[in-house]
């Protein structure tokens, strides 16, 4: 028989397979009982500092029926999946991009027995790491193949992350694919999972793989240049400017800095319109010190790892927030140029989470209100502050500021340490950032200034923060069509309906089974 056992409490600092033994005996199942225990989820309960412990939600497996009277463990009953079989076809179903919802997507039709064409405009994972680490070393930048575009898409150089705000029937395909690809199994339970990029490159290498074992086939250093629409249908593509394949289907998965794509889009009678969006800056501390916010006497307890924080804020006066975004524990800040002449900040870890210093985007929310109503301009905004960066600096370097200097408007007169591998320039972020999100960025500083850790001279603030999604949207209708375009389907954060890898990859396997297969 199979258990779910709920509030499963242990101490961090305990033995926990020999805590959770314990605290299961006291909830009535003997250890001779018991065959087998998974995990179904892990949380941390770090709210004293003094008394932080894991909070377990379990999958016990027993040699015998037992009569619990808990109310904290039910009988646990496995969902079961609604069984699918492909539509035929008669021509070519094209992927355009591998990020997470793109191979995704491809993936799910190669499962299927549909042999997708997988085109993607930037490098192989296994050169594009080679290509980005050029560009840290040496300043020269691959427009085609970078922190943004190539195998694996932008999640690839990042934390990892994969927790996500949306409910999905699909999200445990998402991450038992991510571990039968080479990923650690504790993504499935941990609160807040993550993979690191050095891990996720070979799953996403591995991905790839499996999609070819299929029948699908994979084209890198190979960009949508081109659609040909008739009649409402796309009826073939152009790749690098010179090679036409036809296609009965088109699924777009381009990623949120496609900006040269998105133009082509517009030009041939795709509907986009503005979206909101963030912008500011990346906050970096010492990892020991977010480490000690967060956990106390605990901060270098091994079962813990490096700390991750969120930290919101509200400004009703002008229905606004700012917010932290895509914390990074242990990691380092990257320059995710992916223009000539341009320069901008993300944020990336490994698996392990042990650098020197943590960083975390913070953000404020945007709209046309602030940008401009005209299609793109939110673009625009996006590419003035990183001209601006790169004019500042040059060779893809950065500007940064220590936060109490940005407090209280001077500049700062001296070098910063940092997890920042290319140049870093001295600058005041109030001369880079907009007025309302430089404003509203001290706001949000100072109304979260009790806490004496994070608002603290110990803090540089690198800049700027420009690509947190988006600023535009392809319209799609509620099976993810574009709603002018019937053969036509954008998916994930390019599309303007994902944030975050697990939501892309999400959309990328149900615009599949919506629209290219049937239930049995």
């Amino acid at each position: 028989m199979r258990y779910e056992v709920n509030n499963v409490i242990v101490p961090v600092e305990k033995n926990q397979d020999k805590a959770i033994m314990f605290q299961l005996k006291k909830m009535g199942i003997e250890k001779y009982n018991v065959k087998g225990i998974d995990y179904l989820k892990r949380s941390i309960d770090s709210r004293k500092k003094g008394n932080i412990k894991f909070i377990y939600k379990l999958l016990v497996t027993t040699n015998k029926h037992m009569d619990i009277k808990n109310s904290q463990i039910k009988e646990y009953k496995q969902l079961e999946n609604v069984k699918r079989e492909p539509v035929k076809l008669k021509g070519e179903v094209a992927v355009i991009g591998t990020g997470p919802a793109g191979l995704f997507a491809a993936l799910r039709l190669a499962e299927y027995g549909l042999k997708p064409l997988l085109f993607e405009q930037g490098e192989k994972v296994e050169n594009r790491a080679k290509t980005v680490n050029n560009f840290f070393e040496n300043a020269k930048l691959n427009k085609n193949s970078n922190i943004q575009f190539g195998e694996g898409g932008a999640g690839t150089f990042s934390d990892g992350k994969l927790t996500t705000r949306i409910k999905s029937e699909y999200i445990d395909k998402v991450f038992k694919t991510f571990v039968e690809n080479g990923a650690k199994k504790d993504i499935l339970y941990d609160y807040k999972p993550h993979i690191g990029t050095d891990i996720l490159q070979e799953v996403v290498k591995n991905m790839r793989k499996k999609i070819i074992a299929l029948g699908g086939k994979v084209y890198f250093n190979s960009k949508l240049t081109d659609i040909n629409i008739k009649n409402g249908k796309v009826k073939s593509i152009e790749i690098n400017r010179d090679e036409k394949i036809d296609v009965e289907y088109l699924i777009l998965a381009i990623g949120h800095s496609a900006r040269d794509t998105y133009e082509m889009l517009n030009k041939n009678g795709v509907y986009l319109e503005n979206k909101d969006f963030a912008i500011g800056v990346r906050i970096e501390h010492p990892r020991g010190i977010i480490d000690q916010m967060q956990y106390g006497k605990f901060a270098n307890n091994p079962n813990l790892g490096a700390a991750t924080y969120n930290f919101t804020y509200n400004n009703r006066n002008e229905n606004r927030g700012a917010f932290t975004f895509c914390m990074c524990p242990g990691g380092e800040i990257v320059n995710s140029a992916s223009e000539l002449g341009s320069s901008l900040v993300n944020g990336m870890s490994y698996s392990t989470r042990d650098g020197a210093f943590s960083n975390s985007a913070v953000v404020v929310g945007i709209t046309e209100k602030d940008y401009g109503k005209n299609l793109f301009d939110g673009i625009k905004l996006q590419r003035k502050i990183e001209r601006k960066t790169y004019k500042e600096v040059g060779n893809y370097g950065a500007v940064y500021q220590n936060l109490i200097d940005f407090l209280e408007n001077k500049e700062t007169n001296k070098n910063i340490e940092s997890s920042f591998k290319m140049e870093l320039k001295s600058y005041k972020m109030d001369n880079l950032l907009p007025k309302y999100v430089s404003k509203n960025l001290k706001k949000a500083f100072n109304y979260w200034s009790k806490n004496r850790y994070f608002i603290s001279d110990k803090a540089n603030l690198i800049g700027a923060e420009t690509r947190t999604s988006s600023p535009v949207r392809i319209k799609r209708d509620e099976k993810s069509r574009a709603i002018n375009i019937e053969n036509l389907f954008p998916i994930g954060e390019g599309a303007g309906y994902a944030g975050g890898i697990v939501s892309a990859a999400v959309d990328g396997i149900k615009v599949v089974d919506i629209n290219f297969t049937k239930v049995k």
